[in-house]
């Protein structure tokens, strides 16, 4: 039996927005996946510096941005998979996230999706990097300013026989494909419109209430990550 194809999102969904939404559907569209889950990370190893929203709210955000898309339920899922792991383990890495995934559902194929940033970095993500791109299909989300350095990266060398284009890219176990995605939105300059009192024009009215109800995002961004 052919397994369904999910493309594992994993954001600091802090918050979520019409990026990480439009990224999405290019992703599920160019790759031929079948489904996208949107999975909050209960801690960030790559972003410090500065306080997130606790876990529930933004699990909320991400909810709330994938709603107001209409794609809720049908080929987006908002996933506290990684958030229930930590509570059990401690553990968050994502090669250990992506076992135990695949353990719980042996129906789906994963396939990681991370920007073209974390392909410059994976190989920095601890002893079982390698692991991410040799067990799992892999798709990597261009971004502004980082493509040229993420295809020049020890990740994109050593598996640079296992890239594809996105229209040969059939989510085989070892493969990895970089998508064209264009959109401008940053949660780092939500947060600072969020703290300055505007609405910020990429964020969708729902969250936005819940935001302002829940008083998140009033400090001021010092510095953009």
């Amino acid at each position: 039996m052919q397994k369904r194809t999910v493309g594992i999102l994993g954001v600091t969904g802090d918050p979520v927005h019409d990026g990480h939404v439009d990224a999405a559907e290019v992703v599920l569209s160019d790759l031929g996946l079948s489904e996208v889950w949107f999975m909050p990370s209960p801690e960030s190893t790559a972003k410090v510096g500065r306080e997130k929203a606790a876990i529930e709210h933004r699990l909320h955000l991400t909810h709330l941005a994938l709603l107001s898309s209409g794609r809720l339920g049908t080929t987006f899922k908002v996933s506290d998979f990684e958030v229930t792991f930590y509570e059990l383990t401690g553990q968050n890495a994502t090669a250990d996230v992506l076992e135990q995934f695949m353990k719980m559902y042996r129906s789906l194929q994963p396939v990681w999706l991370m920007g073209a940033d974390n392909l410059c970095q994976v190989h920095e993500w601890g002893p079982r990097w390698q692991e991410i791109m040799t067990r799992y299909p892999v798709g990597v989300l261009a971004r502004d300013g980082w493509n040229e350095k993420a295809l020049e990266s020890p990740a994109a060398k050593l598996f640079a026989a296992g890239r594809r284009e996105p229209k040969d890219f059939h989510s085989e176990p070892g493969t990895w494909s970089m998508v064209e995605v264009e959109h401008s939105a940053s949660s780092t300059e939500i947060r600072a419109e969020l703290a300055a009192g505007q609405k910020p024009r990429h964020l969708c009215l729902e969250a936005y209430e819940y935001i302002e109800a829940n008083g998140l995002y009033r400090k001021p961004v010092l510095a953009v990550q």
